[in-house]
């Protein structure tokens, strides 16, 4: 498993195998994260990015990094941008860091970067941004050494080791009891012996696959759903319980 770090510092400055690039759809340049990175890496980068354009939120593409040596790697995602928190901003969000995950384990690479996508232009809050990043990031199975977080000032630099050391907490609303995840599917043995344990809760294999399937249950039998069959929380819940 790879871990996971929040340093603060300027994400052109990190010594990692690949960064991530908090792009425009046209991948050609913009300003805050993206101006920077672009006028470190070069004027190749813009046209790299054009040839692979155009980026739809909440995907991601490699180039390569040119002048950011020793960095081999610059990852561009698209961000959501923020309308309220009612139009699925959470869900793009932690497609950009999962996505961009996916592409970093296809490179190989061992280490990488990522800045806090959509809290600059795209307006997306702070704290919340931080939390969908969190979530995604561990969450996500890949074959990586290190996914460090980097924050460009203090408040957001406390905001992500907070979220990454936030332990997974959900409380059964009929007895108040904190259940532990469900997880359906083939288990491993790992998850066998967490399911044993009382760590999780094996569900056999048949989904119904119409929201209604249980996330959560709590030490009285009680199940309940939270009507997101992606739910990052739920992800986080069982890879730490079958760690």
């Amino acid at each position: 498993m790879a871990q996971i770090e929040a340093v603060l510092g300027d994400i052109t400055d990190q010594r990692v195998d690949a960064i991530v690039n908090a792009a425009n759809e046209s991948l050609r340049g913009g300003s805050g994260v993206d101006g920077a990175i672009h006028r470190a890496a070069g004027p190749r980068l813009a046209e790299a990015g054009a040839a692979l354009a155009p980026c739809l939120p909440g995907n991601a593409v490699a180039t390569p990094a040119f002048d950011l040596a020793p960095v081999k790697h610059v990852i561009h995602t698209v961000g959501p941008r923020w309308r309220g928190g009612g139009h699925d901003e959470a869900k793009v969000l932690a497609s950009c860091y999962r996505q961009s995950l996916l592409v970093a384990e296809e490179l190989r690479v061992r280490s990488i970067a990522f800045p806090a996508i959509s809290t600059g232009v795209f307006g997306y809050p702070v704290a919340d941004a931080v939390s969908v990043a969190a979530w995604a990031v561990r969450s996500t199975a890949v074959d990586l050494d290190l996914i460090r977080l980097v924050a460009f000032d203090e408040q957001t630099h406390a905001l992500m080791v907070d979220a990454i050391e936030a332990p997974v907490v959900e409380p059964c609303a009929t007895c108040g009891e904190a259940g532990v995840p469900v997880l359906f599917g083939l288990p491993t043995p790992d998850a066998v012996a967490a399911g044993a344990a009382g760590r999780l809760k094996l569900a056999g294999c048949v989904l119904r696959g119409d929201g209604s399937d249980p996330q959560w249950e709590c030490p009285n039998g009680h199940q309940w759903t939270n009507n997101d069959p992606d739910d990052l929380r739920v992800l986080v819940a069982i890879a730490d319980a079958v760690d």
